[in-house]
């Protein structure tokens, strides 16, 4: 049950981010760098639970779309750091915007109460 509640929430949100032209790990990517700010490219991916030989092409991507910037490390030259630009930051209160949605899609046959106690829940088994 817990797998298919999970690709309800994915296909949902998936959908979701296809009309802003985000893949969902692109977008962990944005809103990770929105909320910790600027990480070196390791620590990104440490973050984002993606390997370290698919973060490299996952910068460059987002990148050359101008939606993070890349500078090299103060302390350490064999690190880059990577910070979200201006059209990031405009593209992080969207995906925030369209994850709502998706949340509020996912959740609709919950009761409000419900949907309080699940969040709850859910935070107990993937904080703890």
């Amino acid at each position: 049950m817990l797998r298919r509640a999970y690709y309800r929430a994915k296909s949902n949100t998936t959908r979701m981010l296809k009309g802003l032209g985000i893949t969902p790990m692109q977008a962990a990517t944005i809103m990770t760098l929105h909320q910790q700010g600027s990480l070196s490219q390791a620590d990104l991916g440490r973050a984002i639970g993606m390997e370290p030989a698919n973060v490299h092409g996952l910068v460059e991507r987002l990148k050359k779309r101008s939606l993070i910037s890349v500078e090299a490390h103060p302390t350490d030259q064999r690190q880059v750091r990577v910070a979200l630009s201006v059209e990031g930051e405009r593209h992080a209160a969207e995906i925030a915007r369209v994850s709502g949605l998706s949340a509020e899609e996912t959740l609709e046959p919950l009761t409000p109460a419900e949907r309080d106690h699940f969040m709850k829940l859910l935070g107990r088994i993937a904080l703890d």
